[in-house]
């Protein structure tokens, strides 16, 4: 009886740690510290660390790639500064962005771009701006044929960007969604 309870426990164990592959550096821990930021591990779909890749476009801090919904989300997390105009207009540097990532050519299709109604962003980020793009990535970003773009921003906090990168859509896509949120100030 105490060997098969021992061996259901090691069991449990063994799978529970193999399972938790998400592993955060401490850069991108700050950051999320600094900003104010909780993210929601996805605990489905098996998940796991990748190291982002450089590209000239847009610094990322962390990556994550699930091989069962085909979906590779990236994050860069931009913490708010005084000093730096920037921080301080997140729909201008919004913009920005996706010019810089989406592709420019002609068959890349057309780039969607839409504001975050006010309820969704206070309930599901509390955040105080927000906007979502869909579009193709330039191919130096990402090999993925589609780009869902994600932007939140808390006034005195930062932005942050979720890069939702993928071949095909699928159910699994929404529901990733809702990826992280601002923590309530008290």
């Amino acid at each position: 009886m105490k060997k098969s309870f021992s061996f259901l426990l090691f069991c449990l164990l063994t799978t529970t740690l193999l399972a938790q592959k998400i592993k955060y550096t401490d850069s991108f821990l700050e950051k999320l510290e600094q900003t104010q930021i909780d993210v929601f591990t996805p605990v489905e779909g098996k998940y796991k660390s990748v190291r982002p890749l450089k590209n000239d476009f847009q610094p990322i801090d962390h990556a994550i790639v699930s091989k069962r919904e085909k979906i590779v989300i990236r994050y860069s997390v931009i913490p708010y500064d005084s000093d730096k105009p920037a921080t301080q207009l997140p729909h201008v540097d919004f913009m920005r962005l996706v010019t810089s990532v989406a592709s420019n050519d002609e068959d890349a299709g057309v780039v969607s771009v839409h504001a975050l109604d006010n309820p969704q962003l206070k309930t599901y980020f509390n955040a105080d701006w927000g906007s979502m793009a869909y579009f193709k990535p330039k191919y130096r970003f990402s090999e993925a044929q589609h780009c869902r773009l994600l932007a939140l921003f808390k006034e005195g906090q930062g932005t942050v960007y979720v890069f939702f990168l993928f071949d095909e859509p699928s159910p699994a896509l929404d529901n990733r969604l809702r990826a992280l949120q601002f923590r309530t100030n008290l």
